[in-house]
């Protein structure tokens, strides 16, 4: 038993585990954003953007998605229309 608990809090600590927040800024407001997910979206997918400064979460649809190369633009527009580009580190 003992020995199956080390293996365990060592695969724990080794194994990787899934990030779940993607963290960035919109561009046009430089705002700090975070994208819960746990991949990169493609054009079509809906994605929950937090906002740090109001601590809110919208759901925007993604229109586009451009590779950089230390980054990752997003292009979302949300339920009201708003569209904004989201740039997120790369991955």
């Amino acid at each position: 038993m003992k020995h199956l608990l080390k293996i365990i809090v060592v695969c724990g600590l080794v194994l990787p585990v899934p990030v779940a927040a993607w963290d960035g800024f919109d561009a046009d407001t430089a705002d700090l954003v975070e994208i819960i997910t746990d991949r990169i979206p493609s054009r079509g997918d809906a994605v929950d953007v937090r906002h740090y400064d109001t601590d809110s979460v919208q759901t925007c649809l993604v229109e586009s998605v451009l590779h950089n190369a230390r980054t990752v633009e997003i292009v979302a527009r949300s339920a009201d229309g708003v569209k904004r580009t989201l740039v997120m580190e790369g991955r």
